[in-house]
Order: C-alpha cells, then sequence, then structure tokens
C-alpha cells in the first residue's frame, strides 16, 4: 500500500467498479445505446475514468508498470477525441488557446507518467500533437516534452489569454540552474502548494464521499521534474503526494 487514507480493499473494489463501468459504457457504444452526439462526452469522461484506475493502482501499491494498460488504453482515446474538444472557453464565449485546470492536470499527469514510465516517443508523440493541434503553449508541458523530445523546439511564450497563477513554485523550479535551489522549491511546492491550489477541482474531500470516488492523491508532475532534473528528493521523499516510486522505478 502506498496510500494511507483508504485500505487495500478499499481500492480492490474501487478498481473493479470502474472497469465494470468502462466495460459496461463500451457495451452501450457498440450497441449504439448511446446518442452519436455524446459520443465525444463520453470517451472524454473515459480518459478520467482510466486516470482514477491508474492512481488507484498506485494506492494500491502494485508495481508501477502495471498502469501502462490504462495509460495506452487513455492515449488512444486522446488520439481520438481530446483535440479541439477541452480548449477553455471564456467569459465572452470565445475558445482559448489553453485548458481548464482539470483538463490541464489531466495532460499533465499523462506527459509526466509517460516520461517516468519511459513510454515509446511515438506513443508519447500523441500528447504532443494533441498539444500542438489546440495551439495550447505552456511551459510546464514544455519542460517535460523536451526532456523526451529532444529536437523539440521551444516556445518563446505561453498561450495563455488570462494568467495561469498556479504551480508558482514548481515552475521556478524549472527556470533555475540551481539543483539545490529548485529541490526546495519542489519541496515548497508538495507541502504548500498543489492541493491547496487544487480546490476548484473539487476532489480534496472525496476520500470522504460515501460514494467511493476517491482514488489517490498524487503529483506526478513534482516527479517528473525531479527526475528530468536529477534533484535530490530527500527532503520531501515521504510527503503523502509525492510519488517516489515512479521515480525510483526502473523505466530509464
Amino acid at each position: 500500500m502506498r496510500d494511507t487514507l483508504k485500505d487495500k480493499k478499499y481500492f480492490e473494489d474501487f478498481l473493479v467498479k470502474l472497469e465494470n463501468i468502462d466495460k459496461k459504457t463500451e457495451r452501450k457504444i457498440a450497441d449504439g445505446e448511446i446518442n452519436p452526439e455524446r459520443i465525444v462526452i463520453v470517451r472524454l469522461s473515459m480518459i478520467q475514468n482510466l486516470m482514477n484506475r491508474m492512481q488507484a493502482k498506485y494506492s494500491l501499491g502494485l508495481p508501477v508498470d502495471s498502469i501502462l494498460e490504462e495509460y495506452n488504453e487513455a492515449l488512444d482515446l486522446i488520439s481520438q477525441y481530446w483535440s479541439g474538444n477541452c480548449k477553455f472557453i471564456g467569459s465572452k464565449n470565445e475558445v482559448l488557446d489553453q485548458y481548464s485546470l482539470g483538463d490541464y492536470d489531466t495532460m499533465l499527469w499523462m506527459l509526466s507518467i509517460g516520461y517516468l514510465l519511459n513510454i515509446p516517443e511515438d506513443r508519447f508523440m500523441i500528447l504532443v500533437n494533441a498539444i500542438d493541434k489546440d495551439h495550447v503553449k505552456d511551459k510546464l508541458f514544455e519542460f517535460i516534452i523536451s526532456a523526451k523530445i529532444i529536437s523539440r523546439a521551444k516556445i518563446n511564450e505561453e498561450s495563455y489569454k488570462y494568467g495561469f497563477k498556479l504551480f508558482g513554485s514548481i515552475r521556478k523550479a524549472i527556470d533555475t540552474n540551481d539543483l539545490s535551489e529548485a529541490a526546495n522549491l519542489i519541496k515548497i511546492f508538495l507541502e504548500k502548494e498543489w492541493f491547496k491550489e487544487h480546490k476548484s477541482c473539487g476532489w480534496q474531500n472525496r476520500h470522504k464521499n460515501p460514494h467511493n470516488t476517491y482514488s489517490g492523491f498524487w503529483c506526478f508532475e513534482a516527479a517528473a521534474v525531479v527526475k528530468i532534473m536529477g534533484l535530490d528528493d530527500s527532503s520531501f521523499t515521504n510527503n503523502k503526494y509525492y510519488p517516489k516510486d515512479l521515480v525510483n522505478s526502473n523505466n530509464k
């Protein structure tokens, strides 16, 4: 077990429940029971379900490569349904070249996990292509992408019309050449910022939800930055949000 908020049985039951939901959804799609106009929405929700399954498997303490099946299923759905359907709608109903926080997290975590598990470059490019098709330019995305795709051209500026003021310390960490300072910034991010900044996402109290929707609280982006920069994580290795086993996996 890696999670401390729920026990083994909870996560085993939770995984069975999510797997059954996905199987039922696939059956309904195959049998034409879902309105074609809703297929995209349903498929996007399945990406979230797969992310929850990945988090739950990690929380349960399964080997890190056990999440590859769900990861690859999510990649396939992203390749077909993400671009153009996840962009943020502004106050004047204009489609902006950015994502809402929830979709931003999904893409950031997919990039982070993909790097940490060293997925093949052609599979990783599914995420890169989706981001490029949406014309989203984000320096944290690009930091992870360029670590995997060495030939990736650097961006000159981000694409946000409305400033993205979150992820402050981790963004500072990737900008410094001082590895000790970077490690301290990641520690601050994990201890003081990451969980607090996600209060608008609605998942902070999922461990208290009577309907059992909790899959774990894991900051995959911190792990990716630590591995990319080769940081000393000894000062925060036991932080409850830090997925250290992904950093220390044999996927190199």
